[in-house]
């Protein structure tokens, strides 16, 4: 074989790699309902009313969650009953559903703004499904040169060498933790679009894109966990919690169900007195 042929192999050869790295990388597009299977988290529905935690008392409340700067409210509804001469069963349904509505707006914005890399998180949609909060958005990935070693953050940027969007869908339940409850993310899968989105695949920048996006979740979780308070007039029977998790209220509405008991000591009972007293319920002394 002479030396033209075997340079026309090896261009041949570097041909067929191309294309076919071409045709691996283009592959990916973004669909809704692929992300949402490849989750595999499509319990049996677990939907809840108010009225399924009426209890042989029922009373409900108005909170606030502090998210972002805004406050955003919440309603508990919840029942109580007898369990021991000297305890309450305490069961509570909350119902999230405003925060969800406001969910895109709080959950979108930036994840990272490094000299290398930037992560700007797009929310569009977000649900109960059974025992899981699904949520579907796109991040927005761009990868830049730093302009030299001690280069720190936005200024540190030099030419930018990728730019691509990749889709995201991620599942989340919430978990009571001691008096509060918290979000954790259960999985997540990412989906890039595109040639460049495969390059972003294939130059290992989807993994340092997920533990962004893990780092962030875990990072909203810790700040924005949620503590149910009773009224102040009734703060002498503050549950104990014990277990909960996500509820579907209606068609994919957020909700937490809460169980736990109350004391009902004797100092419990003097306080419910004083304020009955104080609310003209019961007669003082004169």
């Amino acid at each position: 074989m002479t030396q033209q042929s075997r340079r026309a192999r090896a261009r041949g050869g570097a041909l067929i790699g191309l294309a076919s790295l071409i045709l691996l990388v283009s592959c990916a597009s973004t669909n809704t309902e692929l992300l949402k299977a490849e989750l595999d988290a499509q319990p049996a529905a677990v939907r809840a009313t108010s009225a399924d935690y009426s209890g042989d008392i029922r009373f409900g409340f108005t909170d606030g969650i502090e998210a972002r700067g805004k406050t955003v409210p919440f309603t508990l509804n919840a029942g109580l009953r007898s369990v021991t001469p000297t305890r309450l069963g305490f069961r509570g349904l909350l119902d999230l559903r405003e925060f969800q509505a406001q969910a895109p707006q709080l959950l979108s914005g930036p994840l990272e703004e490094g000299c290398a890399l930037n992560v700007v998180a797009n929310l569009d949609e977000t649900g109960a499904t059974g025992d899981l909060i699904g949520l579907i958005g796109t991040v927005d990935v761009e990868l830049y040169r730093c302009r030299g070693e001690k280069t720190q953050g936005v200024e540190g940027r030099g030419a930018r060498l990728i730019s691509t969007t990749i889709g995201v869908a991620a599942a989340a339940r919430a978990n009571v933790r001691g008096q509060c409850v918290r979000f954790d993310l259960a999985d997540v899968v990412l989906q890039p679009t595109g040639f460049l989105g495969g390059l972003v695949n294939l130059f290992g920048l989807t993994e340092r894109v997920e533990e962004v996006i893990l780092s962030k979740a875990e990072e909203f979780a810790d700040q924005n966990v949620i503590c149910p308070k009773m009224p102040p007039e009734l703060s002498s029977l503050a549950p104990v919690l014990e277990s909960g998790g996500t509820r579907e209220i209606g068609q994919g509405g957020i909700g937490v169900a809460l169980s736990g008991s109350i004391d009902t000591s004797a100092d419990t009972l003097m306080e419910l007195l004083a304020l009955m007293q104080a609310r003209d319920i019961v007669g003082g002394g004169q």
